[in-house]
């Protein structure tokens, strides 16, 4: 049996450990680019040993928006 901290084979990707952070909605998001507090949220999250992190709900289009906040990426800009 497999134990958390085992790595974990996924495809041609290799984890860590199988714990894994699911995309949040954090709202933090400036005209719908991620700025330094998602750098630094998500980083802190992967220093503290997740084996995977999913950023964040993003919204592919203006109507997909939960808030104003979200982050995006139907523009060149957001990419």
């Amino acid at each position: 049996m497999p134990n958390l901290f085992d790595p974990y084979k996924l495809k041609i990707i290799t984890l860590r450990n199988r714990i894994g952070v699911s995309p949040m909605c954090q709202y933090s998001s400036d005209d719908g680019l991620v700025t330094d507090w998602h750098l630094v949220h998500l980083g802190t999250r992967a220093v503290g040993g997740a084996g995977l992190i999913i950023a964040e709900a993003t919204a592919v289009e203006p109507r997909g928006r939960i808030t104003h906040f979200d982050a995006c990426i139907w523009s060149d800009e957001h990419v």
